[in-house]
């Protein structure tokens, strides 16, 4: 299974004192096949997030659990996103991520980039949405999430 992490809640997921849904999300990443993609101007800002990502990527890659994509691939493609104009959040690189790798699991707390990952037009199959902005207590909701097959293109 593949799940991108939006720069705006890297801190929940590998800062020093994660949330309980950041906690839950990271042992996620940590079993079986499950793995975190990113790429392009994604991986730039989840390394200067000042999380503790870069730490903890090196550990990732090594472990299998982390799958970088071709940096020039994942520009071409945010331009082309761009060009077509049907998105409304300002994170068309997080969205060719989603197209070039199939990950279908998204951990983000911006409204509009949800939005743009729930559209079909955008990212098919649908993508799912795992969010600490309703409620910080949505542990039912996001162990349904994290349980979920098919994930993942491939």
């Amino acid at each position: 299974m593949c799940a991108i992490v939006d720069a705006n809640v890297a801190n929940e997921v590998f800062g020093p004192n994660p949330t309980p849904a950041g906690e839950m999300f990271f042992n996620w990443l940590n079993r079986g096949s499950n793995r975190l993609v990113a790429g392009g101007q994604l991986l730039e800002e989840l390394e200067g997030s000042g999380s503790h990502f870069r730490d903890w990527a090196r550990e990732f890659i090594r472990s299998g659990h982390m799958k970088i994509l071709n940096e020039n691939e994942v520009r071409e493609r945010t331009t082309q996103i761009e060009r077509e104009k049907q998105h409304t959040s300002n994170d068309p690189h997080v969205l060719a991520v989603a197209q070039l790798s199939g990950a279908r699991l998204l951990f983000a707390n911006d409204g509009d980039l949800q939005q743009d990952f729930k559209d079909r037009r955008l990212i098919n199959p649908q993508g799912t949405v795992y969010s600490t902005i309703k409620n910080k207590n949505f542990t039912k909701v996001h162990k349904r999430q994290l349980g979920k097959k098919n994930l993942c293109r491939t």
